[in-house]
């Protein structure tokens, strides 16, 4: 009677441990699953910040602002330029937040790309911090002459999104 006892209760135990090991291996390929998933890659992403034609007046400029977000990784500006009317010129400028004022009040700056005073010019500069940017057309230069710019710049980065 003893020894049916015991066996009642193996028998009594044996779909809890069944059921244990069942949750068991769930819960181990859940966790393998989601730690071993293969990496999604970045898509790469573009965005315009200025096609097609604009005049900057004498003594102005035109900026063009850029933010970029956390989200945003390898972020880079790349485009082209030129410039009519008068002397057929124009200056570009990259500049983060901070540089941009302290360029329109006329004090020292720093640009991530400074074109001087061309007819036509290709822009391509990092952004590799997130933050907002400009890129900006100048004619501050010019006493009279108003002038036409015709660009095609972009933002290209990778988002993981």
């Amino acid at each position: 009677m003893h020894q049916h006892t015991v066996s009642s209760s193996r028998r009594q135990y044996q779909p809890a441990i069944a059921a244990g090991l069942a949750v068991l291996a769930l819960v181990s390929s859940s966790c393998y699953r989601a730690r071993y998933q293969p990496a999604q890659a970045p898509k790469q992403m573009a965005a315009t910040v200025v096609e097609g034609s604009f005049t900057v007046n004498a003594r102005t400029y035109t900026p063009f602002k850029i933010v970029v977000s956390r989200e945003m990784t390898h972020a880079r500006i790349e485009g082209s330029f030129t410039a009519s009317g008068a002397n057929n010129d124009i200056e570009v400028m990259l500049l983060d937040n901070t540089h941009f004022l302290n360029w329109q009040n006329r004090h020292t700056f720093t640009a991530a790309y400074e074109s001087g005073r061309v007819t036509a010019g290709h822009i391509r500069a990092s952004l590799p911090l997130p933050g907002t940017y400009y890129v900006v057309f100048s004619n501050r230069f010019s006493l009279l002459s108003r002038k036409t710019v015709v660009a095609d710049v972009s933002l290209h980065f990778n988002s993981a999104m």
